[in-house]
């Protein structure tokens, strides 16, 4: 009886550390599922959707609903597909701890803030990004054209 007793005794104590690894591996995937929801996949669907509806809007109504329903269906597969593998990602790559951390920053209203002000098309922040890019893809574009490779300047050209 006592040989039983001690068995029990050792298999639940060498029994617990892998219930409590296991509980911080599912911690650490909720966690890692949080924050995939609330920044790629957030902003995936966001940009999704407008883009979505930029693309139905010459359609005919019921032709529109078919793209619309067939379409949201195909990103809901990969969305669930890019939530779950990025989320076993970051799970294997950050601590419980600094998974937290990261969702607690983007749960923090000063950088909600920031975000709204980024994400805003009508932001004077969002018309000065887009000038300056729109400058220097331009400045690309010319020199490319200038080139006569067809390649950006300063590129080197595959030999024929």
């Amino acid at each position: 009886m006592t040989r039983l007793l001690a068995a029990l005794c050792l298999t639940t104590a060498l029994a617990l550390p892998l219930a409590a690894r296991a509980d911080e591996a599912a911690d650490k995937l909720a966690e890692a599922k949080a924050l995939v929801q609330k920044t790629l996949i957030k902003n995936l669907e966001n940009g999704f959707n407008g883009a979505l509806e930029k693309t139905v809007a010459p359609m005919k109504d019921d032709k529109a609903d078919a793209v619309r329903k067939e379409v949201r269906a195909e990103f809901e597969r990969q969305r669930t597909v890019m939530l779950d593998g990025l989320a076993k990602e970051y799970a294997d790559k950050f601590s419980l701890d600094e998974l937290k951390r990261i969702n607690a920053i983007y749960d923090d209203k000063t950088y909600q803030k920031f975000q709204a002000i980024n994400a805003d098309p009508s932001s004077t922040v969002t018309t000065i990004s887009q000038n300056a890019v729109t400058k220097l893809l331009n400045m690309l574009s010319v020199a490319a054209a200038g080139d006569g490779e067809g390649g950006p300047a300063g590129m080197p050209m595959p030999a024929r």
